[in-house]
């Protein structure tokens, strides 16, 4: 069955699923890089003198006590997620078909209008 270039239908969408992972992954490692030089933000030596005149247990100028929470997220939480993610690639999906399928068909009429048929 296996002709020379010919791929069975389900190997284009391995394909784009394991491409779409590795990318994923590079964005991720990206993201978590360690900062190797010193940020743009503001942030800097500045802060080290700064933080001399600042008694102890007091906050720093220019931050804010932000109350973190130690606990994750829950399973209502974690499901509504799941089911966003899911619907955001349907409604993707269905919109790229969508689109690619009107282009063609723009090209179609093209190439008839072109052709005279």
């Amino acid at each position: 069955m296996g002709a020379a270039g010919y791929a069975p239908p389900a190997m284009p969408l391995v394909l784009v699923a394991v491409l779409s992972v590795l990318v994923g992954c590079a964005v991720y490692l990206g993201t978590i890089r360690v900062q190797q030089s010193p940020s743009a933000t503001g942030f800097g030596e500045a802060e080290d003198e700064a933080m001399e005149s600042v008694e102890a247990g007091a906050l720093p100028p220019g931050y804010a006590y932000l109350q973190v929470s130690t606990l994750g997220p829950s399973l209502r939480d974690r499901l509504q997620g799941v089911l966003g993610v899911i619907l955001l690639v349907g409604v993707s999906a269905a919109t790229l078909a969508f689109a690619l399928y009107e282009l063609g068909y723009l090209i179609n009429k093209t190439i008839e209008t072109f052709l005279g048929e």
